[in-house]
């Protein structure tokens, strides 16, 4: 009986830690605007200036560069502006918004 007092409050302190760790997880998703692996700002504009110059943009994985590249460097420079940005932050914000009136 005793182990299974133990074995039972083991259980019930890894049921909660999962849950507390899950729910830290869905805030922090909250907190970086939801963007697949955090948002691109706070990944990876270094110097915290609001855009993401050629030497920002090089760290970014090689799919996910050309892509947002190609979709939102209007200018065509290599770079994303800070009115890029809002730009493509728009975009997804509309995109969200049609997805939930859509249900």
């Amino acid at each position: 009986m005793k182990h299974q007092s133990i074995l039972f409050a083991a259980v019930a302190v890894l049921a909660v830690g999962a849950q507390v760790a899950r729910a830290e997880g869905e805030e922090k998703k909250k907190h970086e605007g939801g963007h697949k692996g955090g948002d691109l700002l706070l990944k990876y504009d270094n110097n915290k200036d609001g855009a993401l110059s050629k030497d920002e943009i090089a760290a970014i994985p090689e799919a996910e560069r050309t892509r947002l590249l190609e979709k939102y460097d209007t200018n065509k420079d290599g770079e994303l502006s800070k009115e890029e940005i809002a730009a493509m932050r728009e975009a997804k914000h509309e995109k969200k918004e049609k997805a939930h009136e859509s249900k």
